[in-house]
């Protein structure tokens, strides 16, 4: 079956085949056509090598990005393909060589995040995956935001050309041990800062005096109602938790995203993590559906 290695050949066809996969228009369209350019681009990533094309005759009919996280030993693998195929045996090889390839890098572990419902969730587990961890997409039409009353001694402050470090330092800090977290490398960080998706003043850092307690990374994310702001990364490091300031941050982040002119808000959330369920669902946030991760471990690893 015609599964076969990126080359820049494929480049436009693959855009174009992305774009027809989503019904958006306008503003909502170019950003997702340019975070997907982003991502091909993205530090590691090395497309000849970890993009897989399924095609038929000159026609794309899908494609697998193989995502390689040697510090944690794991894998993330992104496969999109036309709904048409779906549950096709061409799926499977699409998912099989993808597998094969994160495995001959060494690698642990291989992870597919699926959303609910998804007709590849039978292609997953006749390739050996089991589903391990749920995830919830909630969904918060903002209205009017009060303004965020830091306890005394806090204050927040916006990314600064030079806070690249930082950034990386408490984002590492704020995950450490939590489930399928990689620490990030300042070169990685840096690139996603220049993502069209991202923006400095959307990057919240939250201090107690000189003291670094948490911070907030909003993103922009393309949707059917247009463009709809993200709480994509929201951290405290271990000495604040406890003592109530993710929600300072949280308010913090979600009045940004609503000054700069988005009305719906979302974000992603472990269904376990039962304390930032709890925050969000108090300040608006409803369960919209869920996300699906698998995984499939690669013996004598």
């Amino acid at each position: 079956m015609p599964v076969v290695n990126y080359t820049n050949r494929y480049s436009n066809l693959l855009k174009q085949f992305v774009a027809s996969l989503v019904d958006l228009e306008d503003e909502s369209a170019i950003l997702y056509k340019r975070t997907f350019e982003g991502i091909l681009g993205q530090p590691g990533l090395n497309p000849t090598d970890n993009c897989l094309i399924l095609k038929q005759g000159e026609q794309i009919q899908g494609f697998a990005l193989i995502f390689q996280e040697f510090p944690i030993k794991r894998s993330i693998i992104e496969v999109m393909t036309l709904p048409a195929i779906a549950g096709d045996p061409k799926e499977m090889e699409l998912v099989k060589r993808a597998v094969q390839q994160a495995q001959s890098s060494g690698l642990a572990v291989a992870h597919i995040c699926l959303p609910q419902g998804s007709r590849m969730n039978e292609v997953l587990v006749r390739a050996g995956f089991t589903l391990v961890r749920t995830y919830l997409d909630m969904l918060c039409i903002s209205r009017d935001i009060p303004d965020v009353d830091l306890p005394p001694g806090y204050y927040i402050r916006v990314f600064e050309p030079g806070d690249t470090a930082l950034l990386t330092r408490v984002q590492n800090d704020a995950f450490a041990g939590s489930w399928g977290f990689c620490p990030n490398t300042e070169e990685q960080i840096e690139y996603r800062m220049n993502m069209p998706n991202t923006s400095m003043e959307g990057v919240l850092f939250l201090f107690e005096e000189d003291k670094l307690a948490g911070y907030c990374w909003t993103t922009k994310v393309p949707s059917e109602n247009g463009i709809r702001g993200m709480i994509g990364m929201i951290g405290v490091v271990p000495d604040y938790r406890g003592k109530g300031i993710s929600r300072h941050i949280l308010m913090a982040g979600m009045k940004y995203l609503r000054s700069a002119g988005m009305s719906e808000i979302c974000l992603e959330v472990d269904q376990d993590n039962h304390p930032a369920f709890r925050l969000y669902t108090s300040t608006g946030f409803k369960t919209i559906g869920e996300r699906h991760w698998f995984e499939r471990i690669f013996p004598g690893t």
